[in-house]
């Protein structure tokens, strides 16, 4: 039998002697890149912000508080990290070579679905305790203010969407169910995105992103007109859809600017970024808005489209093609957002909103005269406060299948 040389001993301590010192170098490498490009993301980090303080336990101590800083820094280290971005179309591509429909993505799981479509699946979690929690705030807080809770589903629309091997793997829509059917038996008012946008003789592809779990900004518009509608019903305002029809609104059309949170993970060489559409419209408008964004307060004024767009949100990013904030361009990142418009029927409607319904608050003041429109995520002010001051003539709780999951948020 012929005889097998192994390495020596030496040359084997040599070679891990190198690996080590090559390793031990990246490390350092990347953490000193990253404290140079993200030092100010890590101190944020560790501030006991609003966000942060949504995470403690009630009657928290100092060590809850501590854990609670620890735990956001380790988080902004793996979302900061130096090369992360590269690292993680490496991993996506070879998982793709492999053949892999359902890739691993830290975290989650992402699945490519018939349509081409990226998709997270979701695990399942009870939404019954949230669902309690909107049903009280309806009775305690709110009281008699008419109130209308709207869901928004993320986007798997169609069975035919996913692999008939993979249903098995995503409970989304079982977890909406469950919490619909909750608030429903709690008396709420509920509007379900599952039966708007499906049936509203739009093309799917134009209302979800490929790149990202977030609507298109048309599914926002659709949502806008039907939520106007149940306030007619639930109130007798007289809002008018119409003024959102697309005949009646200007568009512009930036192509391929968006790459959303999937597209990051798998990069432009394995899917398009999304485009981006500008609506605005037709008829003359004067439009005044005040919004809060992080600590800084801002004010516009104009037409419609002057006094709400973020234009610096529609140029590609210095270096690229694409912008991954280009889905930011209609209030998605605020803290809250007073918009008035003199020529609407005198009515106002306060939305609870996250990231998912901020345009449709956006573009709702086309039809009541006064939208207050608060992130309860970032404003600290109580909802008491809020509605004290602005008196609605309704409530409506704009909220996605991922701000339900989230049971560290304590809603109004």
């Amino acid at each position: 039998m012929k005889e097998v040389k192994t390495p020596s001993k030496k040359l084997t301590r040599v070679t891990a002697a190198i690996l080590t010192v090559a390793f031990l170098g990246f490390v350092f490498t990347a953490f000193a890149a990253m404290l140079i490009n993200s030092h100010d993301d890590l101190l944020e980090s560790v501030r006991m912000t609003p966000k942060l303080r949504a995470t403690l336990p009630k009657h928290a101590n100092q060590l809850d508080k501590l854990a609670a800083r620890i735990n956001s820094f380790t988080a902004a280290i793996a979302e900061n990290m130096w090369l992360k971005d590269e690292m993680g179309y490496a991993n996506s591509a070879f998982q793709y070579a492999l053949g892999k429909r359902v890739i691993n993505t830290g975290s989650q799981n992402m699945i490519t679905l018939t349509d081409g479509h990226l998709y997270d699946l979701q695990d399942y979690k009870s939404l019954e305790g949230n669902a309690r929690d909107i049903v009280e705030l309806r009775n305690t807080t709110l009281k008699d203010i008419p109130f209308l809770f709207v869901y928004e589903h993320p986007t798997l629309y169609d069975p035919a969407m996913m692999p008939s091997d993979y249903a098995a793997l995503d409970h989304s829509a079982e977890m909406a169910d469950e919490a619909l059917a909750c608030l429903r038996e709690g008396g709420v008012r509920t509007l379900d995105s599952r039966d708007v946008l499906p049936n509203c003789g739009r093309d799917l592809d134009d209302l979800l992103m490929v790149t990202d779990q977030h609507w298109s900004t048309l599914a926002a518009i659709t949502m806008a007109q039907r939520i106007a509608g149940e306030i007619n019903d639930m109130t007798g305002a007289n809002l008018d859809p119409t003024r959102l029809d697309l005949e009646n609104l200007n568009t512009l059309t930036h192509e391929k600017l968006f790459m959303g949170k999937y597209g990051q993970r798998v990069g432009t060489a394995l899917v398009e970024p999304d485009d981006i559409v500008e609506y605005w419209p037709k008829y003359e408008t004067e439009i005044t808005r005040d919004f809060k964004r992080s600590k800084t307060e801002g004010h516009g004024e104009g037409s419609f489209r002057e006094a709400v767009t973020r234009f610096d949100r529609l140029d590609p990013e210095p270096g690229k093609t694409w912008n991954t904030y280009a889905y930011t361009y209609y209030g998605q990142v605020e803290n809250y957002d007073l918009l008035t418009n003199p020529d609407a029927p005198d009515v106002t409607v306060m939305l609870l909103k996250d990231s998912y319904s901020a345009p449709i608050g956006t573009f709702m003041s086309l039809m009541a005269r006064h939208m207050v429109c608060i992130d309860l995520r970032q404003d600290s002010r109580p909802l008491e406060e809020w509605i004290e001051e602005y008196h609605p003539d309704v409530v409506v709780m704009a909220y996605s299948l991922q701000m339900l999951r989230d049971d560290e948020y304590e809603f109004g």
